[in-house]
């Protein structure tokens, strides 16, 4: 049972926190209708996230979320994340389709849940952790929504509904944002420059890493300030269509594209 002031928006931590040799993912959007990309996240967790000392998960890990009570829907990713965090550090944060994921779920796994965004600490690297969908400003439609399914007394409401009602809630919105998203401009759907030059100012981060555009890249933009963006993942039976991860060597970040890898 849930306790009635439950509401994730107001849980999890901003940091700073402190890394040694991370591993960073996002938007895997795992869900049983995809279970080669299920499969090969299991399969990753097990091979390329064990020569490091965190694994660092940004928002969108799961295609919907609709209460941590509900996290025996996934209870094998649960199982290999409790698995691994005995182990491992564990990091993970909300994205614009798991945003209902809550302190009982990261403790579930050995976690710790990052609020949007969390400042890190790599030996001298200063990080700026985020989602990225915040950032996307421009899309004024989007951030309206945005606003209202992580205010309180949504969460709060969406909270005590049956979880069938909660997972057509969940499903209406998913088709939903799909089909916006296919008639908007570019432009609309990524995020605004100046505003992550002003939340890496705030946070005197050199390196500001996110998913959510589904656009990976390694973005010098500025003599101060590097921009990544993490890639979505999505694979038919064991080959990558899309997908992979960063990570730094020394003081350098690497953007490793399981395609490219393969070559």
């Amino acid at each position: 049972m849930l306790s009635p002031f439950s509401c994730p928006t107001l849980e999890g931590t901003a940091g700073p926190i402190t890394l040694t040799d991370p591993i960073f993912i996002s938007d895997l959007h795992l869900s049983h209708a995809e279970p080669d990309t299920l499969d090969a996240f299991l399969r990753f967790l097990q091979t390329e996230t064990n020569a490091h000392h965190e694994l660092l998960i940004l928002g969108d890990f799961f295609d919907y979320w609709i209460g941590d009570d509900a996290s025996y829907t996934m209870q094998v990713v649960v199982d290999a994340l409790r698995q691994y965090a005995q182990t491992h550090a564990l990091f993970i944060m909300h994205g614009n389709r798991d945003f209902m994921m809550g302190e009982r779920f990261a403790k579930e796994i050995g976690g710790t849940l990052l609020k949007d965004p969390t400042v890190a600490q790599l030996g001298d690297l200063t990080l700026l952790l985020s989602h990225g969908d915040s950032w996307c400003t421009r899309d004024h439609d989007y951030q309206a929504v945005r606003h209202r399914v992580r205010s309180v007394w949504w969460q709060w409401l969406v909270m005590r509904l049956p979880l069938k009602k909660r997972l057509s809630i969940a499903e209406n919105a998913r088709a939903k944002s799909l089909s916006r998203k296919s008639t908007k401009a570019a432009y609309l759907t990524d995020v605004t420059p100046d505003v992550i030059l002003e939340a890496a100012s705030k946070a005197h981060a050199t390196f500001v890493i996110h998913g959510h555009t589904h656009r990976p890249t390694v973005e010098r933009m500025t003599d101060a300030v590097t921009r990544i963006v993490l890639p979505d993942w999505h694979f038919v039976g064991q080959k990558p269509q899309r997908g992979g991860f960063v990570i730094f060597d020394g003081t350098s970040p690497k953007l490793v594209n399981f395609n490219e890898s393969q070559d």
